[in-house]
Parts: structure tokens; sequence; C-alpha cells
């Protein structure tokens, strides 16, 4: 779609640009169902991945600032309001207004069907957190994992999760070990024992659970507790730059850390 914006605030500019833009894509009839909402973004932000770095790339994701509420970068490790993506920036945009980096008004999607691909900077804590008014293109998600997985697996073996069964619940039949995958942030998954065996979360001394924030394995396996052992595993952000998987236990049977 062709839009023209300067994002300037209200008053007079000379230029105005233009730009193609494929981040959504279209149903029957050409609906997109896109529904824009205007923000006005910080002088200061700067996209660190673009050449120069004060000009956002469209599809680049944006949160919303605390303090002034003031669009700025999506960040996943922010505590400032910066952690919670709200929508999608729809055109590229200067942030310079004669040299000077300057707030901008534009425009963000927060609603429609887009295309994943042309998204920059899309974790999967970003998408569960859009993933109610936004319609990906790719596999669908689920923003509540616990409630509604986004689908249902039966194992009878052990099993190394990958990236790709984030959102799913696992049912064990027989002893089983789940092997997490490298962290990312907003990985989840839901695990659960059916039979009368042992069942292992295994990390690598990133797990926390039970007392310890530095666990490499929860294990389920006390006598008579064992059916019904059922976990949630999250991974998220424990202070700025750290991931760390966050091992809740749902079926309230007794867990051994190591």
């Amino acid at each position: 779609m062709s839009q023209f914006t300067t994002g300037n605030v209200p008053g007079f500019e000379a230029a105005v640009e233009s730009e193609q833009s494929q981040i959504t894509w279209s149903g029957r009839h050409g609906q997109d169902l896109v529904v824009t909402q205007r923000v006005m973004i910080d002088a200061e932000v700067e996209d660190s991945a673009n050449t120069p770095v004060t000009t956002l790339r469209a599809g680049v994701v944006l949160a919303r600032r605390d303090s002034d509420g003031k669009g700025v970068l999506y960040d996943p490790d922010g505590n400032d309001g910066s952690q919670i993506a709200i929508g999608i920036l729809e055109q590229h945009q200067d942030m310079l207004v004669k040299g000077v980096p300057t707030d901008r008004f534009t425009q963000m999607i927060v609603h429609g069907l887009v295309r994943e691909g042309q998204l920059k900077d899309l974790d999967a804590r970003a998408r569960q957190q859009l993933a109610p008014r936004v319609q990906f293109d790719r596999q669908p998600i689920s923003s509540a994992p616990m409630l509604s997985p986004r689908g249902v697996y039966r194992k009878n073996t052990s099993y190394s999760l990958t990236a790709a069964d984030s959102g799913l619940l696992f049912l064990a039949s027989a002893a089983a070990t789940f092997t997490l995958p490298t962290k990312a942030n907003g990985l989840q998954f839901r695990i659960a024992q059916t039979a009368d065996n042992d069942l292992i979360i295994s990390g690598s001394g990133d797990l926390i659970h039970k007392g310890n924030a530095s666990a490499s394995s929860v294990t389920f396996s006390t006598s008579s507790q064992k059916i019904g052992s059922q976990v949630l595993i999250e991974c998220l952000y424990t202070a700025p730059g750290t991931l760390k998987w966050l091992v809740t236990n749902l079926g309230g049977t007794t867990a051994t850390v190591a």
C-alpha cells in the first residue's frame, strides 16, 4: 500500500515523503482489516539495525513508555513500558527535522492482517502481546498457553523441545525427560504426566523453581505423586540481558530441584 506522511507535528513543512509497504496481507476482495493509531515517537529513538539509525524502518515493533506515553521501540528486557508491544510502525520514519532529532507523529498498526516476516525484532513475547489484535500470516499462537494451548501432543519417550513448540501442551504417557531449547524471550511450554512414571524438565543452570534460581532440572518422581504432575515453563528476562526459565508447578505434586 502507498501512504504519504511527513511525521511532523502540526505546522508547515516543505518535505513530503512516500513509501511502498508490504507489511500487511489481504483476505478475499482485498480486505486487510487494518486499523492504525496515531503515536508520537520520542525524538531520541534510534533504529540501531538500520543505516542511518535516525530512520526507523517500517515494521519495527513499537511500545509506549510509561513515564510520558511516547512511542519507543520494543525492548524485550525493558522495565519502563518498552517491554510491552502495542503496535507496528506502518511506514518508515525519519526522526530528523533539519538535521535535529525531533518528536515525530506517525501511524502504527494496532489491528489487522500482518506479514510476520516483514516485522523487525519480533520475538515470541511480542508476538503473544500483539496476537489478540493482529492476525499473522504464519502459524497461529495462543496468548494464554496455560489456559488454551494452540495444540496438544502425546509423548511416550523423552523429547527435546524447540522454539517452534512454543504454546503447545505435551502429555507424557511414559517416563520422559523434556529438554528445553535455546532460551528466547516469550517461549512457553506446558507439560503434564498422565502415567505413573517420572517426569523431568531439563535445563542448564537456568531454571527458577522452588527456592532455586539456577537449577538444571526439575524432577517429579515421588511415589504416588507422579500422575498429574504438570508444569508451565516460560522464558523471560529476570534482569537486563539475563534470560531464565520460570517453572511453575501446576499439578501440586512434589518436585525435586537440582
